[in-house]
């Protein structure tokens, strides 16, 4: 009886010092205002030669002596365009991808290319 009562002894002091040790101070800050805190589009400050564009169109030019699924995508997987390409024919399209796109993965027939994104054409041959 007597380690029984010891036992719930310890295990309520334990579970008291859990539950008031996991206490937290929630105190609601607020943001210091700033003298030079910018309230209007109008008021804002941006450099003359800042690229405001997101996205870049691209001219693809694909050569292939095969019929097969091409695909147009990035490093990390994610598809630009994708089209079924005739066999001796030449493909041509645009396409939009961000500007932070400095590398594509052409896919045809079994057949990868890494090609650098550093204008607006490109132009790959699959023989």
């Amino acid at each position: 009886m007597k380690t029984t009562l010891t036992t719930l002894g310890i295990t309520l002091a334990v579970i008291l010092i859990t539950f008031t040790g996991c206490k937290k101070n929630l105190e609601v800050m607020e943001p210091a205002p700033s003298p030079a805190q910018t309230t209007a589009m109008a008021d804002m400050k941006v450099n003359s030669d800042f690229d405001w564009k997101t996205i870049k169109d691209l001219q693809v030019e694909i050569k292939s002596n095969t019929k097969a699924v091409l695909y147009i995508k990035s490093k990390e997987g994610t598809v630009y365009h994708k089209a079924m390409l005739n066999n001796g024919e030449t493909y041509h399209t645009s396409i939009a991808v961000p500007t932070y796109e400095k590398e594509l993965e052409i896919l045809l027939a079994g057949q990868t290319r890494t090609i650098p994104v550093t204008n607006d054409w490109i132009s790959v041959s699959f023989q």
